[in-house]
């Protein structure tokens, strides 16, 4: 959930229209594990002092793709309530179609 500091950031036309580009740009795919990714997350994180910066605010240089599990992973650590775990077991089920489209295997 966005900080105080920063929630009229996150409800920019300009944070949404790089959010949608990073998503574009890596395949709505998460950069870590190849899940479907959800969130965009700034790997220089985001504070009152650099939220001005476009360098660093809206730079997809500085932005990931990241699915649920792994941003909660980036932001508290290795045990992030067991969304690890079904974060891994989610990745398995994935495959590409025929047409490049992402789709759930059948197992």
């Amino acid at each position: 959930m966005a900080q105080k500091f920063s929630k009229a950031f996150y409800n920019s036309k300009e944070w949404e229209n790089v959010r949608e580009y990073c998503l574009m740009r890596d395949k709505y795919l998460c950069v870590n594990c190849g899940a479907p990714a959800e969130e965009v997350h700034h790997k220089i994180h985001l504070t009152p002092q650099n939220i001005g910066d476009k360098s660093i605010s809206l730079n997809p240089n500085n932005l990931a793709s990241l699915c649920r599990a792994c941003h909660f992973e980036q932001h508290r650590g290795e045990h992030a309530n067991g969304l690890k775990a079904k974060q891994r077991e989610e990745k398995s089920q994935y495959t590409f179609d025929e047409n490049g489209y992402l789709v759930r295997k059948n197992i």
